[in-house]
This record gives C-alpha cells, structure tokens and sequence, in this order.
C-alpha cells in the first residue's frame, strides 16, 4: 500500500470469498420461489388458453351447488338438503381437528384424565349423529329436488 493511500483513508480492502455452502442455499431458495411462482401463475395461463371462447346460455343463469335452480328467477329456491350434508362436514371436520393434539400428546402420559376427556369429546360427537338423524338429516329427498 502506499502511503499516501493510508493517509486519505482510502484503502481497499480484500473480501474473502463468500461462503459455498451460502452460496448453495441462496441457489436453492432463489429455486424455489421461482418453481412457486410458476406453479401459482401456470395454472392461470393454462386455463387462459385451454378454455372456451363460446358463450353459453347458462353462462349468465343462476349455479349453486352442481343443482339447477327451479321456480321463477327472482324467488331463486334451492333444495337445503345439500348444505345439511355440508354442515355436517364441516362440523365433524373441525371436530376431528381438535382430536390430532391429544393423539399427538396421548403417549406422553395424559393419564385417565385425558382419556375420559376424550371419551366425553367423542360422546358429544355421537350424541349430535343421533341427533341429525331424529331430526331427518340424513334423508335426502329426491321428490323435492326433482324439477318437475
């Protein structure tokens, strides 16, 4: 170095080489996000191209539920038969949820106390079955569906 380079303060200082194993994992993260995005935006760009130009009559109508609408347009009545099954499943889903933690935690030595909550968990379940099926939930009528 020179001295006058050391007097004004303006030395250039050697970096090392940056570390292969950073290096790696840098490439490695810049790969996935590149796959992420091509796997969030392909999908878009495919169905672009591969679905139809044409317009249909039913383009415009009223879809709920794979169902057609019956009666006059503005009443719009479907059948509730479909959401009860869809409620349903969706309450014993998240029901089914709340049970993975204790099967998670159930060797670790819950004891009996644990075990009796889950009997009393699973008891409310069985107990609401019985309850949709006094109640008529589980038939599905297919006179009311019918479009006749």
């Amino acid at each position: 170095m020179t001295e006058e380079a050391l007097h004004t303060g303006f030395v250039h200082q050697m970096s090392a080489p940056p570390d292969p194993g950073l290096v790696a994992d840098g490439f490695t993260l810049s790969v996935f996000i590149i796959l992420g995005v091509i796997f969030a935006i392909a999908p878009l760009v495919a169905c672009y191209l591969l679905s139809p130009r044409a317009r249909n009559t039913y383009l415009g109508s009223i879809y709920e539920c794979g169902m057609p609408a019956f009666g006059e347009a503005i009443s719009a009545r479907f059948g509730v038969f479909y959401y009860m099954y869809a409620l349903i499943f969706i309450v014993f889903e998240v029901d089914v949820l709340y049970l993975f933690p204790i099967a998670r935690i159930y060797r670790q030595g819950v004891g009996i106390t644990g075990f009796i909550e889950v009997i009393i968990f699973v008891f409310i379940l069985f107990m609401a079955i019985v309850y949709a099926w006094k109640k008529g939930v589980w038939k599905w009528e297919r006179e009311a569906l019918s479009l006749r």
